[in-house]
């Protein structure tokens, strides 16, 4: 099989794998949908979905906020249990060990992040397109980063820094063509949803925050699926449920 093959076979693995996720390990794709739907709660008793102009009066409501951050929590939780879930299996170890987990190239790929987020902390009055040139070439700078942090979750002890920024650019570009379109396109969706609500039955309402929830469940999983199955590449076939 050509090397575009063997891509697009992993790819087809990671669309595949992520939906699996919501019945072999629920518990963590809840992580995001619990809060996500009592948020969806929140929203319709607020009469959010009465109107755009409800919609718009209610959005910063500290009511629909109290669960908004705890959806913001949920996320990066659901996203951490799902790649770990991989790695785990592989392992033969439950879903939420924690145990394999190598910090010291985690520590580094989250130092690395904050390192390259700096400069925009400063607030620097700058032209438009210096600060975008600027964010992009930073942005570039730390994907070395992402592969550590992926590598300490998913427990590779082996990547250095030096071997971050030598041969983990393809791991970078592999983990973010595995998640991005996909997750672009749930993300449309989500949004979708809310202003489908807009003015609608309160029975197309709820119908559409339940599926809603799913989405957000889906971007979970297909995040996490991203990082393990983009870490490890095509070369390694996920084992079968």
């Amino acid at each position: 099989m050509s090397w575009l093959g063997r891509e697009l076979s992993a790819f087809w693995q990671v669309l595949r794998d992520a939906p699996r996720l919501f019945w072999l390990a629920p518990l963590a794709v809840a992580l995001v949908m619990v809060p996500e739907f009592v948020q969806h709660v929140a929203e319709i008793r607020l009469g959010m979905f009465e109107s755009k102009a409800a919609f718009q009066a209610h959005a910063m409501d500290a009511a629909r906020w109290y669960f908004g951050y705890a959806k913001l929590t949920g996320l990066p939780l659901a996203v951490l249990f799902c790649a770990r879930f991989w790695a785990n299996r592989e392992r033969g170890q439950r879903w939420w060990s924690f145990a394999g987990i190598a910090w010291k190239p985690l520590a580094l790929g989250f130092l690395v992040q904050v390192v390259c987020s700096v400069p925009g902390m400063f607030g620097l009055d700058l032209p438009q397109q210096v600060s975008l040139a600027i964010g992009l070439v930073l942005t570039i700078i730390s994907l070395p980063g992402l592969v550590l942090i992926v590598a300490g979750l998913l427990g590779d002890r082996g990547l250095s820094l030096q071997d971050a920024y030598v041969r983990g650019w393809g791991k970078a570009v592999r983990i973010l063509v595995y998640i991005g379109p996909v997750w672009f396109a749930l993300q449309m969706l989500h949004e979708w949803d809310h202003h489908a609500a807009l003015g609608s039955a309160p029975a197309l309402v709820w119908s559409l925050m339940v599926w809603d929830t799913a989405v957000v469940g889906m971007m979970a999983a297909l995040a996490g699926t991203g990082l393990h199955h983009g870490y490890i590449g095509p070369r390694i076939n996920p084992q079968e449920g």
